[in-house]
């Protein structure tokens, strides 16, 4: 998941590991607009500067545009310290109850002290998914809760 050139994703990018989503959008779009070969002004052009290869840049936000992708791939940047340079800041995960988590329906969420929100699904309960991204930062917690099967029904002789 690591950019080709050894760089993270974030340094790609140029954005700190704690940006959010539209700063992370927002670095890609100037990045791609100042990097290709279509858009760019020739005149302009530093050639000490080194060129960014598109499909990497593409590849770092693709990466990091989805809470999921994002989580998994900070995960794996903390494991790997020669990806980066300086130590990680990311912190634990915090254990929420998922009894703390307000129920809509199909899905429950829980707010973020970042004001943005934590949200699970049955389906990623059935996946037995605990590790859950903030929707607004690259904050992630563990949700608590205990798998039910209520059409389990004990079937004679069983107890």
């Amino acid at each position: 998941m690591a950019a080709s050139s050894g760089q993270n994703y974030y340094e790609l990018l140029q954005v700190p590991q704690t940006a959010s989503f539209a700063d992370i959008k927002a670095s890609y779009h100037r990045l791609l607009l100042s990097h290709h070969p279509d858009k760019s002004d020739p005149s302009k052009h530093n050639s000490t500067q080194t060129d960014v290869d598109i499909g990497s840049l593409k590849e770092a936000f693709t990466t990091l545009s989805t809470a999921e992708s994002r989580m998994r791939y900070d995960f794996e940047l903390s494991s790997l310290p020669c990806l980066s340079s300086r130590p990680s800041q990311s912190r634990p995960a915090h254990v929420v109850s998922l009894e703390d988590f307000e129920d809509l329906g199909q899905v429950w969420v829980y707010g973020c002290r970042c004001g943005e929100h934590y949200a699970i699904n049955e389906a990623d309960m059935e996946n037995d998914v605990h590790l859950v991204a903030c929707s607004g930062c690259s904050e992630v917690i563990w949700i608590g809760y205990e798998a039910q099967f209520p059409d389990y029904e004990a079937t004679p002789g069983e107890a």
